[in-house]
């Protein structure tokens, strides 16, 4: 075997020159590359923006599809960093929501306010068990009964049977029965996984609104107008022949002002009565879901012992 020379000095030294140029331009690309990162990297606050974007321009080209399939959906949310959990409860309040046509509208109706109430809220318990528990609980409490019914979504109505009326009736003297207000109620019931459950409510109170603009029109309208040309006329034919014609007329001027003044409270008291009565309603579906929230809503009380808390309640009243 030939022997072999050791390296020299010479060599040892280009070979470590060598090595560190190495390790410098390999700091160098990761730099880089860690500089490359940082700068491709979106904020969190800038991402909705992003998607949103990117979905429109998306829905603009000509291939474009209409829908996308929920495990698709899923695969994109894990890229993005999205909880699965969290877009399975997005994608239930999605489902539970109503296109409604648009309600009547015009100057008094418009001005007195929405006639669309709605509320939801994820609560625990299945699908099922939480719609059981609507329609256990809402004839009986709510004065309600059934006017439609699919697989998650029921559209409920004042019940006009002589239990509805008694309901009514019994609510005069204790809690008030505010949805039975309503032209209807929605519930809508979507499972969000095993264990929970997106609860919605909506509220159309159309015939409500439309029955305070007629009383606005005939009340604040049509009665002070007639009672002013009843009060105004009868000065304006004095005034014709008369040398106090001037002093006249600034009193029928006076007295539209004062007419003028008594229209308007009539009117904003109509506009705060149906603002009180969306309150209430808004107020009594976040008790329902408060309710349904804490695991309430169990077996309803009978008609029998309504009427008697009803009668309990009437004679505390009394008593007080």
């Amino acid at each position: 075997m030939k022997w072999q020379r050791p390296p020299s000095d010479a060599s040892n030294t280009d070979n470590a020159n060598a090595n560190v140029a190495n390790t410098v331009d390999s700091s160098a690309a990761t730099s880089r590359s860690s500089d490359r990162t940082s700068g491709d990297a979106i904020p969190r606050d800038a991402l909705e923006r992003v998607l949103a974007r990117a979905t429109e321009l998306q829905g603009s080209s000509s291939d474009a599809s209409d829908t996308i399939s929920e495990s698709r959906l899923l695969d994109v949310a894990r890229e993005v960093g999205i909880d699965a959990q969290h877009l399975r409860q997005a994608m239930a309040e999605e489902r539970a929501r109503i296109a409604f046509d648009a309600p009547e509208g015009g100057l008094l109706l418009d001005a007195l306010g929405t006639a669309l109430v709605n509320a939801q809220r994820t609560v625990p318990g299945t699908a099922t068990d939480v719609q059981a528990r609507l329609d256990a609980w809402l004839p009986r409490m709510e004065g309600l009964g059934v006017r439609r019914k699919a697989a998650q979504r029921t559209s409920w109505e004042p019940r006009r049977d002589p239990v509805g009326n008694a309901l009514r009736a019994l609510s005069a003297g204790g809690r008030r029965l505010e949805l039975a207000s309503a032209d209807q109620v929605i519930a809508t019931v979507t499972p969000v996984d095993a264990t929970r459950s997106v609860v919605r409510f909506d509220v159309e109170l159309s015939r409500v609104r439309r029955r305070l603009r007629t009383a606005t029109l005939v009340g604040g309208t049509g009665v002070n107008a007639v009672l002013f040309l009843a009060i105004a006329v009868p000065i304006l034919v004095v005034a014709a022949g008369s040398p106090n014609a001037g002093a006249l007329h600034g009193l029928v001027g006076a007295i539209a002002v004062v007419q003028g003044a008594i229209g308007y409270g009539i009117w904003r008291s109509i506009r705060t009565s149906y603002q009180r009565t969306v309150g209430r309603v808004q107020l009594r579906l976040e008790q329902l879901l408060d309710e349904l929230e804490q695991g309430g809503m169990q077996a309803p009380p009978s008609m029998i012992g309504q009427v008697a808390n009803a009668l309990l309640g009437a004679a505390s009243s009394k008593r007080l």
